[in-house]
C-alpha cells in the first residue's frame, strides 16, 4: 500500500514538473518528501525510492503527452496558460527578496537581455526539429539540478534554452535517443550539480533569483499568443492563479511538512 502511494506521488510530481514555471522543489516539500529525499540522494540511497521513480517517468510521460497534444491542437490557449504561470512563477522567485539595488538590477538587465536572445521560435510552432546533444544533455543536467530547489522552476530553464516543446514532442513521439541523453543529463545534475546549485544558490540567492527571473522573463516571447480571444484570456489567468495557489500551498507545506527551509 505505502509502495502504490509512493507511485501515486510520483505520478502527480512528474506531472508538475513538466509545466514550465511549476518547481519541482516545491512540489516535493508539498508531498511530504523534501528533507528524506535529499538526504537520501546525497548518500546515493535510490532504492526506498523506486516506486516514487517509477510514478515520476510515469508521470513525466503523462505530461509530455498531454502538453505536447495541447500545443498541436490548441496552441495560443496552451501557450497562454503557460505564460500566465511563469509570469506568476517570475513574482514567486522575486517574493521576500529586498529591493532592487545596482547588483541585482544588473543582474536582472542581464538576465533579461540573455533570455530574449536566447529565446528559440515561437513555443508549439516547429515540430520535429533536431536538437543538438549537448544541448539536451546540458538541459537535463541544469533542469534537473534546479528542480531539486524550492521556488525555482527546473521546466521554465528548458524554456530558457529553447528545447521545451522539443522536448514534450521527443516525450510524445517515444524519441527514445534524444531522451536517454537528456535522462543521463538529469542524472548527472541530480547527483553532481544539484548540491553545487544548491550551495552557491544559497550563498548568492539575491543576485541569482534576479538574474533567474531576468532570464524567464526575457524568454517569454516565444509564448505569446498568436491572438487574443476570452479563450487565451482565461487560460492565461487559470495558469496564473494555479502557480499563486500552489506557491501559497507550499510555504504551508515547508513549515508544516519539511521544517523551515533555509
Amino acid at each position: 500500500m505505502r509502495s502504490l502511494h509512493n507511485v501515486m506521488r510520483g505520478i502527480v510530481l512528474g506531472f508538475v514538473i513538466v509545466m514550465p514555471g511549476m518547481s519541482g522543489g516545491t512540489a516535493i516539500v508539498i508531498l511530504g518528501l523534501y528533507g528524506r529525499l535529499i538526504s537520501d540522494l546525497a548518500r546515493l540511497r535510490i532504492a526506498p525510492h523506486l516506486p516514487l521513480i517509477a510514478g515520476l517517468v510515469f508521470g513525466i510521460y503523462l505530461g509530455g503527452v498531454a502538453f505536447a497534444r495541447l500545443l498541436i491542437f490548441y496552441r495560443d490557449i496552451t501557450a497562454a496558460f503557460f505564460l500566465g504561470v511563469i509570469l506568476v512563477s517570475v513574482k514567486v522567485i522575486l517574493k521576500d527578496r529586498p529591493a532592487l539595488h545596482t547588483v541585482n538590477l544588473l543582474a536582472l538587465l542581464a538576465g533579461l537581455t540573455a533570455g530574449y536572445l536566447m529565446a528559440g521560435e515561437p513555443l508549439g510552432l516547429i515540430e520535429g526539429a533536431k536538437v543538438n546533444p549537448f544541448l539536451l544533455f546540458s538541459g537535463g543536467a541544469i533542469s534537473s539540478a534546479a528542480m531539486l530547489i524550492p521556488g525555482v522552476p527546473g521546466s521554465a530553464v528548458l524554456i530558457v534554452m529553447g528545447i521545451y516543446d522539443d522536448m514534450l514532442f521527443f516525450v510524445n513521439d517515444l524519441n527514445i535517443p534524444s531522451l536517454l541523453i537528456f535522462g543521463c543529463g538529469g542524472v548527472v545534475g541530480i547527483f553532481v550539480l544539484a548540491r553545487l546549485m544548491a550551495k552557491y544558490y544559497e550563498r548568492y540567492q539575491d543576485f541569482l533569483s534576479f538574474l533567474f527571473a531576468g532570464l524567464i522573463g526575457g524568454s517569454l516571447r516565444i509564448l505569446l499568443p498568436q491572438v487574443l480571444n476570452l479563450g487565451v484570456v482565461v487560460s492565461l489567468l487559470a495558469g496564473a492563479l494555479l502557480v499563486w495557489y500552489w506557491s501559497e500551498k507550499g510555504e504551508t507545506g515547508s513549515v508544516t511538512k519539511s521544517g523551515p527551509q533555509k
